[in-house]
């Protein structure tokens, strides 16, 4: 069920000048509620000017570390990553809803192979529980190429630096900075040639997944570089933290279609307007269908076309096998058909 918790602020941490981390008291009736996975996300809420406001932010937590917290670094216009690295303080109460998300590591099951990681900007949130989590609860080694403009603007650089001085074996760490060298490590943008080198330095390392976590540009020229060098697909994680436009625009399709839901147990049946997504005309309707971001990045909204047809008018997230067996992102899709039954 789409259901949010009441979680209290334990404390405010601030990371660099226009991000901070926050960090909650979960309650123990609550431990198992909010027991999450490497790489996992949450979704926070809050009512900002009268009206609710839905964002999905990443755990920077390991799961061998006993508080739970979130990473945000506030962006233009971003209204509540404005109001959270503003005016949040310890005491005050969001709405959670519990971790979800298909960006993970899994420790038990994946953690006999090393693991390389990159990530730019605030993309790094997922990889400091990722990298926590495979160097306290592993033996496998992890390298991570991490870019930025500066040292100053590094989210967690204090905490990766301390984790290269604990883990000094098992931990390497690659900094790209765009605007100001630092020391021996890249200057510019994470590139082929970092990606090429950083693979001949690491070349007789037992290498088992591959992480990437960013902006668009460089998440998709990450996964087409691995590929390339002949990674096989199922062994690539990739997340955006950024929206991408649509590639497909449908808001200019006419008449109406009738949709059925399958949503918490119960159908829903109704009539909408074509050039409307399929998570819209729910909303719009007041059904409590799941969604984070609204952009095709977090995948909290997925359904599945149990009968007609939808199309996306984009899809960063969801693997092809996903897509031949009906899987959709609602708020991408738009129906073909005059009928259409999602199962969310």
């Amino acid at each position: 069920m789409n259901r949010f918790y009441e979680l209290t602020i334990s404390k405010i941490t601030q990371l660099t000048t226009s991000s901070v981390m926050i960090t909650f008291e979960v309650p123990e009736l609550l431990k198992k509620v909010f027991h999450f996975e490497a790489g996992e996300y949450l979704t926070l809420q809050q009512t900002i000017g009268g009206e609710k406001v839905r964002r999905a932010y990443s755990i920077c937590s390991g799961v061998n570390e006993s508080e739970l917290s979130v990473a945000v670094k506030r962006v233009s216009n971003g209204v509540f990553s404005t109001y959270a690295t503003t005016q949040l303080k310890a005491g005050d109460v969001l709405e959670v809803m519990p971790p979800k998300g298909s960006f993970v590591f899994f420790y038990d099951i994946f953690g006999n192979r090393d693991i390389m990681l990159f990530s730019a900007g605030s993309g790094v949130t997922p990889m400091m529980s990722i990298a926590k989590t495979a160097l306290s609860k592993t033996n496998i080694k992890v390298v991570f190429v991490y870019g930025n403009k500066s040292k100053e603007e590094a989210l967690f650089f204090d905490e990766i630096e301390a984790l290269c001085i604990q883990y000094p074996e098992r931990f390497f760490v690659h900094y790209a900075f765009s605007q100001q060298p630092w020391g021996d490590h890249y200057t510019g943008r994470i590139n082929d040639r970092i990606v090429n080198e950083i693979f001949a330095k690491y070349k007789d390392f037992n290498w088992g997944r591959y992480y990437a976590c960013g902006p668009t540009e460089l998440v998709k020229n990450l996964r087409e570089i691995l590929l390339l060098r002949g990674i096989d697909k199922d062994r690539i994680f990739t997340e955006l933290f950024e929206a991408s436009p649509a590639e497909i625009d449908y808001s200019t399709l006419q008449g109406n279609v009738t949709i059925t839901l399958e949503l918490n147990g119960q159908t829903y049946s109704f009539e909408s307007v074509r050039n409307q997504t399929l998570l819209s005309s729910a909303l719009l309707r007041g059904y409590d269908a799941p969604y984070s971001c609204l952009n095709g990045v977090c995948s909290s909204c997925i359904g599945r076309v149990e009968e007609g047809e939808a199309k996306m008018a984009k899809n960063e997230t969801l693997s092809e096998e996903e897509v031949s067996q009906g899987y959709i992102l609602t708020c991408q899709a738009y129906a073909m058909t005059d009928t259409i039954k999602v199962r969310f």
